[in-house]
């Protein structure tokens, strides 16, 4: 991401703030580490290991390419550095999507997904902020037969220290799976507050179902340390 000045008269994390290493440990004998390398201007350059793979980041101008092993994004971003337009080419399925996202003060509200840039929709998301939280998103995937709705209504705790990963994303309920591009705060603005449950509701579904985030672990300097989800466990090194 962009050295930029917040909305809200704060200012973006300084580099002591930015997340360098992401370690992963599972109770089933898993674990990788993540190191995430910034240029001169405190944008991502690489990250290696991220569940195996690899990623480098081209800038130039308002456009940034990210290839991976696997897939290539080609993007292009806002005055603040976050992606308006994106086209992802899965080498592994050889399918092409884009994706197209919408923002209001730094905030993301709506995402659409296409298999390309002229055919019809695979999935729209449309989100809702209350207090510099995202606190509910709509996504509608649409298929051959029919339209499956899921929205996810999300509840957060303390406040933190803000860092440059949006934590959202350990969550597995992002309005936006453009991995790594979400992990890494490329679309938008983060969440003021840690976030801690979601209550999901699928369409032709009454009830909800209910999924509790994990126990953070904070720094001295507010900044989360560690994020403890029961059978796995995230750790940030800064």
């Amino acid at each position: 991401m962009y050295k930029r000045q917040d909305d809200n008269g704060g200012k973006a994390p300084t580099p002591e703030k930015w997340v360098k290493q992401i370690v992963f440990r599972a109770e089933w004998d898993e674990s990788w580490t993540t190191t995430i390398t910034y240029d001169s201007e405190n944008r991502v350059k690489k990250i290696d290991g991220l569940r195996n793979d690899s990623y480098e980041f081209t800038y130039n101008g308002n456009s940034l390419t990210v290839k991976g092993s696997d897939r290539t994004y080609t993007c292009k971003l806002n005055s603040d550095g976050y992606v308006t337009e994106v086209t992802e080419n899965d080498f592994d399925k050889d399918e092409t999507y884009y994706y197209r996202m919408e923002y209001k003060n730094g905030y993301l509200q709506r995402v659409e997904q296409r298999y390309s840039y002229n055919e019809s929709r695979i999935r729209v998301s449309e989100c809702t902020w209350r207090d510099g939280n995202l606190v509910e998103y709509t996504a509608k995937d649409y298929n051959e037969d029919d339209t499956e709705i899921e929205t996810a209504k999300i509840s957060y705790s303390k406040t933190a220290t803000p860092i440059n990963i949006d934590l959202l994303y350990f969550s597995g309920y992002v309005p936006v799976d453009v991995y790594p591009l979400d992990l890494l705060g490329f679309c938008g603005r983060q969440s003021a507050k840690l976030p801690n449950k979601a209550d999901i509701i699928y369409s032709g579904e009454s009830e909800s179902e209910s999924d509790d985030f994990g126990v953070y672990t904070l720094n001295d300097d507010g900044t989360v340390a560690r994020i403890d989800c029961g059978s796995v466990s995230y750790e940030l090194i800064y």
